[in-house]
């Protein structure tokens, strides 16, 4: 399934405002990969689930669902293979309700760990391991597209500690530390993480970027 940046813009600019209120009203930080999770499962609004039956989240019906359905052919991962197959899904009366849907899906007590996701890339390691899909791709499709449209400025700081997590990996890039945290690490945001920590101007040096580092490897490095 293909979708344009400007489906995916149009969609964003109508979706990610009714998922950042529904998911901070259910008590959710981080909205980002739910927008991005949208923008894959239905491909940006324009799949046949998400856009004739609202249903923007591939959410099967299960044992438990008593509402509407539609059976629709499906790609499933398993031993490394993609199969197609055939499966029940549920079905929405429009784009509110699908995402209400969503978060009452995700409400279950395999999914409880999601509310205490701090950041993009951390939501979307849970939804693997809480096995929302089976694709081995799953997490960095998802942290990719968070990435290209800057979804994470959905994302509420405000709940979240003064300090970014800390780094515990190798490596001597500021950049790809950042990422792996799933931390926007554009150089734009980390002007203003470098301003929010030290007083001099940021020039991208790589003193300045190793005294960034290493404050992260501490948990000291505090957000903007």
């Amino acid at each position: 399934m293909g979708y344009s940046s400007g489906e995916a813009k149009a969609f964003i600019s109508h979706m990610a405002p009714i998922i950042k209120r529904i998911g901070t009203e259910r008590g959710y930080k981080v909205v980002s990969t739910t927008i991005a999770q949208a923008i894959i499962e239905g491909a940006a609004g324009t799949s046949t689930l998400a856009k004739a039956y609202h249903n923007h989240f591939g959410m099967k019906c299960g044992s438990s669902w008593k509402g509407k359905s539609v059976n629709l052919r499906t790609k499933e991962e398993y031993n490394s293979q993609l199969v197609s197959i055939y499966d029940n899904f549920r079905v929405y009366d429009n784009d509110e309700q699908g995402i209400e849907g969503y978060y009452n899906f995700i409400s279950a007590k395999r999914y409880a760990n999601l509310k205490q996701a701090v950041d993009y890339r951390q939501f979307a390691e849970y939804l693997k391991t809480d096995g929302y899909a089976t694709s081995s791709s799953y997490v960095n499709t998802l942290c990719n597209t968070v990435k290209k449209y800057n979804l994470w400025t959905y994302d509420d700081a405000s709940g979240l500690s003064e300090y970014f997590p800390k780094f515990t990996g190798t490596g001597s890039s500021i950049a790809a530390a950042l990422e792996s945290l799933g931390i926007d690490n554009s150089q734009g945001y980390r002007k203003k993480i470098y301003a929010k920590n030290f007083s001099d101007k940021y020039e991208f040096s790589a003193s300045q970027n190793l005294a960034m580092l290493e404050l992260l490897r501490k948990g000291e490095l505090k957000r903007p």
